[in-house]
């Protein structure tokens, strides 16, 4: 049999010259079967057009350690390196602990590990195509991993392309007659039924041209799908074989939607529902919206569903994983939810997600006996010591992190595994305040001394012109009463004329100014109460009242408030107050203030 053969079309030829000495070393030490299987992964990557460094680190990663140095040949070196060591330790950290932890848990370490999507999608793409082409008879447990770990992370990201070929390869190597009883009734290859999705949103898109502005997407339902749906339905009398989902801006045009597809396509009459006039009733539980229909095209079914994105936001959330029946990491899955829903609103105004973090803001440590205790990051053992329970952070004396004896103030990594040495007596001291990140810490030190929070302020990112700069504390917007401050820099700091640094400042160095830019940065806080379709209905606003969100982050509480910042791009105050007016309207917000 010949050896799988690399696709380098879309390369230039010092890419392609690389990347075929890079496969040459791969060769030296690895059988056929395992050469094949990374020719395979780097083909994916190529025909993906994905980054370079995606490809590189892939194919390092399986070069014999010694030939690992030709990193140093590389610019972007450090992502490479990053991405590889993200590799190994996920695989780590998988092998250590896929039977001996919740799903749900290991999912979240995964989350914790990767900086950077590319990981992520390395480690999809490699399990797929062993799965696909097992080197082993016995798959147990590659099938149980991919199932139970790479599956649901597939879902929760929304890499659906990637979560249909791992349930269908899985389907297949568990109940193969099943799966060839599907295959036969479906008589169509994935790539012939992805052909037809294609040629059908190309026929909407003309359809719906110079009419309504509206996002179109589909896929083929997968063979696991169809054989779960038959349990409860016929072969026949299933109409989402084929799916269609068309994501406009207003509920009105959902309709005009409707009509164009109706006019232009026989529809079946019993597969018509409208979940945005019984909402509810749907998919999921109380919040589901959307239109669904069906129609012939040729011998072919296509289900169509159409809504809003504010719509389809709320079914993004939490709602839609209920609906997958996915076990949940309560804390990791409401960030991740909100995250998701941020790059789907990105999509529906044409921006792409510039942040590759996917979740951050938590590390994960062990306690002796393997208990898992999730931290923010940069925690130390002190934090640790407290999340164990609050006698122990008070008692808390010194630390040994990986068997190795440390101070109690060590900054700790994630899946470090921490021994707390305590004392008999209190060695609690308020200087641990520096120390800590985690609330419960905090809160634990200041009660025992007895200290009053007080609120810090946060400043503001700066916006810099030649000889202008605004000034961090108040930040300025056009339309504010300002006032500047000379500088020994020859420059003028802008800032309120009611803000309270400029009280400290001699009466000679200000200078009345007239200074009008054409727009300013800021950010606003928002508390509110988490639900279905909140994030959807704050984006909405912001895109209404022509915002543009540079930044974002959440913070969810376990007491079911989430605490968003954003920084957000405005014409002038005026346009400020108008949004924060707005936003006050939405149900669920209980505060908003400016940073």
């Amino acid at each position: 049999m010949l050896e799988e053969q690399l696709l380098v079309e879309n390369l230039n030829e010092k890419d392609e010259n690389e990347i075929k000495n890079l496969i040459n070393g791969v060769r030296i030490n690895n059988n056929k079967k395992k050469v094949d299987h990374i020719i395979r992964v780097t083909n994916f990557f190529i025909k993906k057009k994905m980054q370079n460094e995606t490809i590189f680190a892939w194919i390092i990663q399986n070069l014999p350690i010694e030939k690992q140095e030709i990193l140093q040949n590389y610019s972007f070196k450090n992502n490479i390196k990053l991405i590889i060591t993200e590799c190994k330790r996920i695989q780590e950290v998988i092998d250590n602990n896929y039977n001996k932890m919740p799903p749900e848990t290991l999912i979240s370490l995964i989350l914790s590990l990767a900086t950077d999507m590319q990981t992520i999608i390395i480690k999809m793409v490699e399990i797929n195509d062993l799965l696909k082409n097992p080197m082993e008879k016995n798959c147990e447990k590659l099938v149980f991993i991919a199932k139970n770990v790479y599956s649901p992370l597939t879902t929760k990201l929304g890499i659906s392309d990637l979560n249909c070929q791992i349930n269908d390869n899985c389907f297949k190597l568990e109940k193969p007659t099943e799966y060839e009883k599907i295959k036969k009734l479906v008589n169509k290859t994935r790539e012939e039924r992805e052909q037809i999705i294609k040629k059908i949103i190309e026929e909407i898109e003309i359809l719906l041209k110079d009419k309504i502005n509206a996002q179109i997407f589909g896929r083929p339902k997968n063979f696991l799908s169809i054989y779960e749906k038959m349990k409860k339905v016929s072969f026949k009398k299933m109409y989402d074989i084929y799916g269609i989902r068309i994501i406009c801006n207003k509920e009105k045009e959902c309709y005009e939607i409707l009509g164009n597809i109706h006019e232009k396509y026989n529809f079946i009459r019993e597969a018509f529902d409208d979940y945005i006039a019984k909402e509810g009733k749907g998919i999921g539980k109380k919040g589901y919206q959307s239109i669904h229909t069906a129609i012939k095209r040729n011998e072919d079914v296509i289900e169509i569903q159409i809504r809003t994105w504010q719509q389809h936001l709320r079914t993004e959330s939490s709602i839609y994983w209920e609906y997958k029946r996915l076990r949940k990491n309560k804390e990791f899955d409401n960030k991740l939810s909100w995250e998701r829903q941020l790059i789907e609103w990105q999509k529906s105004i044409g921006e792409e997600n510039k942040n590759k973090r996917i979740v951050g803001e938590k590390i994960f440590a062990f306690t002796p006996k393997n208990k898992i205790i999730s931290l923010p990051e940069n925690s130390t053992a002190i934090d640790f010591a407290f999340a164990v329970h609050t006698d122990i952070g008070k008692k808390a004396k010194q630390a040994k992190i990986n068997g190795v004896l440390v101070s109690i103030e060590t900054k700790l990594k994630n899946l470090d595994k921490i021994e707390i040495i305590t004392d008999k007596k209190n060695t609690i001291k308020q200087t641990w305040l520096n120390s800590v990140e985690s609330e419960k810490a905090k809160s634990k030190i200041k009660n025992y001394f007895k200290i009053k929070t007080i609120k810090k302020e946060n400043k503001i990112q700066i916006t810099q012109e030649k000889k202008i700069k605004m000034a961090e504390c108040c930040n300025p917007l056009p339309g504010e009463d300002v006032i500047g401050v000379k500088t020994t820099k020859r420059k003028i700091i802008i800032h309120k004329k009611n803000c309270e640094n400029i009280k400290k400042i001699p009466k000679n160095k200000l200078i009345e100014i007239f200074f009008e830019k054409a727009k300013g940065t800021t950010k606003i806080k928002v508390n509110a109460i988490d639900r279905i379709g909140l994030l959807g209905e704050i984006l909405g606003e912001f895109k209404k009242n022509k915002i543009k969100l540079l930044a974002s982050n959440f913070k969810i509480k376990n007491t079911g408030y989430v605490e968003a910042i954003f920084e957000i791009e405005v014409k002038n105050i005026q346009n400020l107050e108008k949004i924060i007016k707005k936003l006050k309207e939405i149900n669920s917000i209980q505060s908003i203030e400016r940073k």
